[in-house]
């Protein structure tokens, strides 16, 4: 690498992909794990943060270097590297490449780099990665907690039925049969998750959901209020249901010489509604106990479900079609594409979409929220709904309120069940920098904390 080269990469800055370090050490091992989980990238050292060439000495130890690194990693590390002189220092580049076994971890931690800066990954993120690296998913694996014998024979047949019903042909195998060709079941009748969750006699627990009709606009008041646990075919409909008692129907007077009866109308189209459902369903994290939640206010639908959204998807590629349909359960998908609840992988949203513009309603709002994802669909009438949502706080912010500060309001306004280790991720600041701008809010009596730290909720206080 020419000093030409190191001068382009230095002024460049540092990145998800570069970092800078004045000297070896624990921290240099960290970003090395950080970016080996992340696609890769290059650390300078003898480079100060602000990109001022410091060199790393006399001495290069880079043996023991090499040799630190692969005793502290697991699996273990072999960054290549190279010793470079720029403006009469000489510095190290080490340059790692994107691992095929993953995650990469040292001391026990797992890191991962987001933005410019590293970050400690979660149980969950570390479970993803680690069925991604093995090309497997949860729904595949073995449900040590279920036999065949804990499957209900009445929904397995029901399961027959509508496969019948949908290819409109006899299915001759017998229950074990259909459900190993299904891949539900393996070896000697061990069951999936997928098959706990689709036939289970007592529905496992993190099938949950909780939908609530709410009187209004806000959670102050409630007209029904219930938690469904059932199989997830049962749910779909249960929720459909729930969902057709709970939003405005009408009429729309049709002339007599085209049909006898009235057309419903809908205060949303009820296929989108169904789309949604289903994706709440079937790409739900099962790995996560927390209930999905249906919540159905006056002007509003809202979805939350655990489990992020794939990296780089937006609205606007979902319209598109420019992304990579995903799946985070597999076998469930397929299960509900063979029994006609789905069409083609990928293709839900971006149908959701359609019918919502044609129905004359805003596009759905997408974000990620508390380790989920929550899909918003407005009703009509901007005159007494905005259609910027959700926008709690003002656009103008006290002046001594710095530009992170009004980032951390704008987040908890939003989201008041974020954490602060989401707040970090999403504003691109390390935890403790994120705690010392909360404090600072706090004690400026423009944000408050309710409830204890899990559990709770943040509150943005008006001025």
């Amino acid at each position: 690498m020419t000093p030409k080269d190191l001068k382009k990469l230095i002024a460049a800055g540092e990145s998800a992909h570069m970092e800078f370090k004045e000297s070896f050490g624990e921290a240099v091992i960290e970003s090395l794990v950080a970016m080996a989980n992340a696609g890769g990238g290059r650390i300078i050292i003898g480079v100060r943060d602000n990109g001022a060439v410091c060199g790393i000495g006399a001495n290069k130890p880079v043996a023991s270097w090499i040799n630190d690194i692969k005793m502290k990693t697991s699996p273990a590390l072999f960054p290549d590297i190279e010793v470079a002189g720029i403006q009469g220092n000489t510095i190290a580049v080490f340059s790692i490449k994107d691992v095929p076994i993953k995650p990469v971890a040292t001391k026990g931690k797992c890191f991962i780099r987001r933005g410019s800066s590293n970050h400690l990954m979660s149980i969950p993120e570390i479970a993803d990665m680690y069925l991604k690296t093995y090309n497997l998913s949860w729904d595949s694996l073995i449900d040590p907690d279920k036999t065949p014998a804990d499957l209900s024979p009445k929904k397995v047949e029901r399961f027959r039925e509508l496969l019948e019903k949908q290819a409109s042909v006899t299915v001759p195998e017998d229950s074990f049969t259909l459900l190993k060709k299904f891949s539900l079941l393996k070896n000697d009748r061990e069951t999936t998750f997928a098959a706990s969750l689709l036939f289970s006699a007592k529905p496992p627990i993190n099938t949950a959901i909780h939908a609530v009709r709410f009187k209004g606009t806000t959670k102050d008041e409630s007209t029904e209020d219930i938690y469904i646990q059932e199989d997830l075919v049962s749910e779909t409909d249960l929720l459909m249901e729930f969902i057709h008692r709970s939003i405005r129907k009408g009429v729309r007077k049709v002339s007599a010489l085209k049909q006898l009866t009235h057309e419903t109308v809908w205060q949303y189209p009820p296929d989108a509604m169904r789309e949604l459902v289903v994706n709440l369903v079937i790409h739900r994290d099962y790995k996560n106990a927390s209930p999905s939640c249906l919540f159905i206010f006056d002007d509003r639908i809202e979805m939350w479900n655990a489990g992020e959204m794939p990296k780089g998807l937006s609205l606007a590629k979902l319209q598109s079609g420019d992304y990579e349909p995903s799946a985070r359960n597999p076998l469930l998908t397929r299960v509900f594409k063979e029994l006609g609840l789905i069409e083609n992988l990928g293709s839900g949203l971006q149908k959701v979409c359609r019918l919502l513009t044609g129905a004359g309603l805003p596009l759905p709002f997408m974000e990620a929220l508390s380790s989920g994802t929550r899909i918003v669909v407005r009703s009509k009438n901007p005159e007494k709904y905005p259609k910027k949502y959700p926008e709690k706080y003002p656009e103008k912010y006290p002046e001594n309120i710095s530009k992170s500060g009004v980032a951390v309001l704008k987040l908890a306004s939003v989201a008041p069940n974020i954490t602060r280790e989401e707040i970090a991720r999403k504003i691109d600041l390390s935890l403790p920098a994120v705690k010392k701008i909360v404090a600072g809010l706090k004690k400026k009596a423009l944000l408050r904390r309710v409830g204890p730290d899990k559990g709770g909720h943040w509150e943005v206080l008006p001025r």
